[in-house]
């Protein structure tokens, strides 16, 4: 009997222990680094950069694009055709080659 006196504690103190969640600060990894949920980073994806900032979706956390481009980062010209001509006066008479 005396045993069971000495056991029940520890066993009470185990399954209180493994019933416990343990409630970690959600976060998101990238870059090799872990942020916060509302902390922004630049993200590189296919050779392309966007702002991202860590949000909270069903219960999970995950990117979510802000911006095309990164602070500080130069605007991506548009692309355009080759064949497109540049726009300036239309000659009216033909030029020597």
């Amino acid at each position: 009997m005396a045993i069971r006196f000495l056991f029940w504690p520890v066993g009470l103190a185990l399954a209180l222990a493994v019933a416990t969640p343990s409630l970690a600060a959600p976060t998101c990894l990238a870059n090799g680094k872990s942020y916060n949920v509302g902390e922004t980073a630049c993200l590189t994806l296919a050779g392309e950069s966007h702002l991202a900032r860590c949000d909270m979706v069903l219960n999970n956390t995950s990117w979510t694009r802000i911006k095309d481009q990164c602070p500080g980062e130069a605007p991506k010209p548009h692309p355009t055709s080759l064949s497109t001509p540049t726009p300036g006066p239309t000659p009216t008479e033909p030029s020597e080659n």
